[in-house]
């Protein structure tokens, strides 16, 4: 009988733990060791509210968690939105039958935050791949054929995407659950070496660089981080704001230096010179609230014919 723990620390897992409670299969649900932030928080409240058996993991020990597997029976093992580092004690408990959940097409997008560089690299679809813990992550065998494609709509969000994820992700649950009771389960081992990484950000890849990145590196690199990844920083004087959202516009004018001020317009609102041609400043977030570029404009003191400096 399977009897799966969900590793987890986010309430994205949510419909994982609904379709294992819906078919019988949840033996617990083993929550990440952090910082209380409220998606934590709301997860453990729900958690509790619906009497569900939690787990604490342990960076430094496994021996209590251990314990507490074995006597819920618990002979699975799914990771989702967990971003601690297995030991190899947990992964031979498991004996091969703990599994990461992915929302990339591994190898490709290795690394803690896979959407949000798909994204930023304007990617069209996405893949959710099933693959066995190894200690060398998001590297182990990948479970053939399990695997859905996603298609990433060109206006998505961080939060859009993550959404349309969590919600398939009970369909795969259900293909490998099928094909492990049937016996039909195939693992693939993935090629070592990718060219596209899902690294953890750094502060400078935040800020906009007006010289060397295009009108779409802009637009994407807003939209990945909206809202509460990090999104494209830029700066205005010796204050720096953040764009949410932003498009590609035509710019005819030539001889401009990237970061100039192109037009200010009630109707056109606030656009600015790329490498390769302009921006339009849809949304931008400031400690005074949200505002149109237009509006920005306006109220922060921009110009045309001024230019914003690069980083």
């Amino acid at each position: 009988m399977q009897r799966f723990a969900l590793f987890t620390g986010s309430c994205q897992s949510l419909p994982i733990v609904q379709y294992l409670l819906q078919t019988n299969k949840l033996a617990c649900v083993v929550l990440i060791e952090a910082e209380p932030n409220p998606d934590l928080a709301q997860l453990q409240y729900w958690l509790q509210q619906n009497r569900i058996q939690t787990l604490q993991f342990s960076k430094s020990n496994d021996n209590e968690l251990l314990a507490g597997l074995d006597k819920l029976g618990a002979n699975r093992g799914l990771i989702y939105m967990f971003r601690h580092k297995i030991k190899a004690t947990l992964i031979q408990y498991f004996s091969g039958y703990l599994i990461n959940i992915h929302p990339s097409p591994l190898p490709d997008y290795r690394g803690p935050f896979p959407l949000y560089w798909q994204l930023r690299n304007a990617e069209e679809t996405t893949h959710i791949t099933l693959h066995q813990v190894s200690e060398d992550i998001d590297s182990g065998d990948i479970a053939a054929g399990m695997g859905v494609d996603i298609a990433i709509h060109p206006f998505e969000t961080m939060s859009s995407l993550q959404q349309k994820v969590a919600q398939t992700i009970p369909h795969v649950i259900e293909r490998f659950c099928q094909a492990d009771e049937q016996q039909k389960l195939k693992w693939q081992p993935q090629s070592a070496v990718s060219e596209k990484l899902a690294p953890l950000l750094e502060h400078r890849q935040l800020i906009v660089n007006w010289r060397t990145q295009t009108a779409k590196q802009i637009m994407n690199m807003a939209r990945a981080g909206n809202v509460d990844t990090g999104c494209a920083i830029f700066t205005v004087g010796k204050d720096m704001f953040q764009l949410l959202q932003a498009s590609n516009v035509d710019c005819p004018i030539a001889g401009l230096l990237p970061g100039t001020v192109v037009e200010i317009d009630r109707n056109r609102g606030l656009i600015i010179k790329s490498k390769d041609g302009a921006v339009r400043f849809d949304v931008v977030s400031t400690q005074q609230g949200l505002f149109d570029g237009y509006r920005f404009a306006v109220l922060f003191g921009l110009e045309a014919g001024m230019t914003l400096p690069s980083k």
